[in-house]
């Protein structure tokens, strides 16, 4: 399968998380960007989506504030992207071609947003990240703003 359009993966979000509303849509740069909140667990949760036609979907809490805990052997937030101050979850390896852009957003980014919720819960609790996953050098990602 190629790649999806962006009217597929806005018609897939749209049908499956309507709570997840489009807060901007650029034709040109062929990007589009939604924000929801989910209560996979414990707490609800405000979160933003980004995506960029060619790019990879960038995940990012918004509310309420992620929690760090300096010293924790995982890291004081684990399985995120820098920078710091700005964290995208860590929701799949681009190296081992988990995503790819024939795959609809709806059904894999957000569904593994949930669980990264999940596991970032339990890690405030336990201090050990259940998540599994690895860690190598930053991706790059494409920011839209």
């Amino acid at each position: 399968m190629g790649a999806l359009s962006m009217k597929q993966q806005r018609a897939r979000m749209k049908a499956l998380w309507p709570g997840f509303a489009e807060r901007r849509i650029d034709f040109e740069q062929k990007s589009v960007r939604w924000v929801g909140q989910c209560r996979p667990q414990f707490m609800p949760y405000t979160l933003d989506v980004r995506y960029q036609l060619g790019g990879f979907p960038e995940v990012r809490v918004l509310k309420p504030e992620l929690v760090r805990l300096p010293g924790n052997a995982e890291g004081s937030l684990p399985h995120v992207y820098p920078p710091a101050d700005d964290p995208t979850l860590c929701l799949f390896d681009p190296a081992e071609n988990q995503w790819n852009s024939s795959m609809f957003i709806a059904e894999t980014t957000l569904p593994w947003a949930y669980d990264w919720i999940v596991c970032y819960e339990m890690w405030l609790m336990t201090g050990r990240w259940t998540g599994g996953g690895r860690h190598g050098p930053a991706r790059q990602i494409g920011v839209i703003s």
